[in-house]
Order: structure tokens, then sequence, then C-alpha cells
């Protein structure tokens, strides 16, 4: 198992701070909106398995790139 990257790390904890639940990053840590858009999946519904139905619709992710990079320069 491989160390998350202080970046991510960042990521995580600005979506903690803004009450993201149900959500992964997809390849490399997000520097900017593009990759942000392209590598985040939000948790969407979860089946009677618990199995988790992901999308990568901006629409349904409840905070955007702009609001996740305020607060990771808020964590320094």
């Amino acid at each position: 198992m491989t160390t998350p990257t202080a970046k991510l790390r960042k990521v995580s904890q600005a979506l903690k701070n803004l009450k993201i639940n149900g959500w992964t990053i997809r390849g490399d840590d997000p520097t900017n909106e593009t990759e942000f858009l392209a590598r985040f999946h939000k948790v969407v519904s979860v089946d009677e398995n618990n199995n988790a139905t992901t999308s990568n619709d901006p629409s349904k992710f409840g905070v955007t790139w702009s609001q996740i990079k305020t607060e990771m320069d808020k964590l320094g």
C-alpha cells in the first residue's frame, strides 16, 4: 500500500471540512479544475449489496474546485 501524497491529504481534508462525503478521486491528485472534473467521482447511490454507484457529473458533486482550492489554501 502506498502513502497518499500531501496534496491528496489536503484535498481530502478540504472535502471533509466542506462536509462532502461519499467520493473518490481516480488517478493522480488534482491540481486544477480540469483535473478535478476528470478525476472526482461522487457516490450517488448504494444498492442492497452495498455496492456504490458513482457519478462524474459536476452537478452531483455538491462542491466546486474553487471551493476546494479555497479550503486547501486555508490549510497551508
